[in-house]
């Protein structure tokens, strides 16, 4: 393999150096599910064929325990050691995503295909580990609009992209037809009705639906942009994880979305090695009964509830107040109904509910106040001031020694 790889060395040193665009997805690795891409490396050595077989090496080398990890749900850390020959035995091909190049240095960002039937021997069972077909709907709230399928987003590109990458989970993406953009919006994300999405999934040929949720905050134009990736599960949206992440500008948005591509596939990896990916029995069958039954049971999260308060919100300023007194409690806020010179109603997901809620308030001089069916955010009265401790008494000066 490392002959080949020579021999396409060659071919490109006689390209001229410039940065090399990135593939489309559909590259060589795109649809194989012992793909590991995005593998970045950056090796000098005396000429730029031999920086770049040694970054071919160094890739493989990297690409292993992360797809022994994936496969088999341990940390790398754990993955077998193996010789630069038995790895390189092991893979089928090496693509290119983007290279720099110059006399002397190589500077790349690589994707290893690896060989399903030779990599079958060290990994044991894992190999047979996967889930059966599930539709993945991106759902990106960015703005305060909602979109699925309706339009192109980074949040469904970068989908598109991991789909080269290995994975336990067999992601179905819509294509994002005027059927689909009529079928799966994302009101129809927010229903629980199982006789809709039964339909759903039989015509896409699944067994269950996962959405991945993606809410953006920009703190201004260009500047620092806030994400909050949420794994869902089934039609009434069972929460199985989530993460934060921010980046500086909006350069690193692909970027951003790429790791929240990452961290979503592996709360779902782990929601299916540890039973809680599991589907309604009146939609479909159960995903969890393909598990081996010695996988070690992990230990559930907290369960997320989300809680809607009324907030009296007169002007903007007292919206924003409102909102960024809620996000120093739990980092999923959402306003639903903006009302200036009203009430407006706003959700916030956290474990506990409301009571862990009011706790949370309680130290900062908030509370819930119960008004009809409404939940109302209102400031607590400030408790009496206590009255002055009585002075001590001053204990009376000794009298003055008497003159000679």
């Amino acid at each position: 393999m490392l002959a080949a790889a020579a021999i396409a060395a060659v071919a490109v040193a006689q390209a001229p150096r410039v940065a090399a665009p990135a593939p489309p997805p559909a590259t060589a690795a795109a649809g194989n599910a012992y793909a590991v891409g995005g593998i970045d490396v950056d090796v000098t050595a005396k000429s730029v064929d031999d920086a770049r077989r040694k970054a071919w090496t160094q890739a493989m080398r990297q690409a292993w325990p992360i797809l022994w990890s994936r496969l088999v749900g341990k940390p790398e850390s754990q993955a077998p050691r193996l010789s630069d020959g038995q790895i390189d035995a092991m893979v089928a091909g090496v693509e290119s995503q983007g290279e720099r190049f110059s006399a002397t240095r190589y500077i790349a960002r690589l994707g290893v295909v690896f060989d399903r039937s030779r990599a079958a021997a060290h990994l044991g069972g894992a190999a047979g580990t996967q889930s059966p077909p599930l539709l993945l709907l991106p759902l990106l709230i960015d703005g305060g609009a909602a979109q699925v399928t309706q339009a192109k987003t980074p949040w469904s590109e970068a989908w598109a992209r991991w789909q080269g990458n290995v994975t336990p989970i067999d992601y179905v993406l819509p294509s994002g037809n005027p059927a689909d953009n009529l079928w799966l919006s994302a009101a129809q994300v927010r229903r629980t009705d199982p006789a809709g999405w039964r339909s759903i999934i039989t015509r896409f040929d699944t067994v269950d639906v996962l959405v991945a949720e993606a809410r953006l905050t920009r703190l201004y134009p260009g500047g620092p942009i806030r994400a909050l990736f949420i794994a869902r599960h089934g039609p009434e949206g069972r929460e199985l994880g989530r993460l934060a992440l921010r980046v500086g500008s909006e350069a690193g948005l692909p970027r951003l979305l790429d790791e929240g591509v990452r961290g979503l596939d592996a709360l779902y990896a782990q929601g299916l090695r540890d039973g809680r990916l599991r589907a309604d029995p009146d939609l479909a069958v159960d995903v969890a009964s393909i598990i081996a039954a010695d996988v070690v049971i992990g230990t559930p999260p907290p369960e997320i509830e989300t809680v809607t308060i009324a907030a009296i919100t007169p002007d903007a300023a007292s919206l924003a107040a409102a909102e960024r007194l809620l996000r120093e409690v739990s980092g999923d806020v959402q306003v639903r109904q903006v009302a200036v010179g009203g009430t407006s109603q706003i959700d916030i997901a956290l474990p506990g509910g409301t009571e862990a809620l009011r706790a949370a308030l309680a130290p900062r001089g908030w509370g819930l106040e119960q008004v009809g069916a409404a939940q109302v955010l209102r400031r607590r009265p400030q408790a009496a001031a206590a009255p002055p401790a009585a002075a001590a008494p001053v204990p009376p000066a000794p009298p003055a020694p008497p003159k000679p």
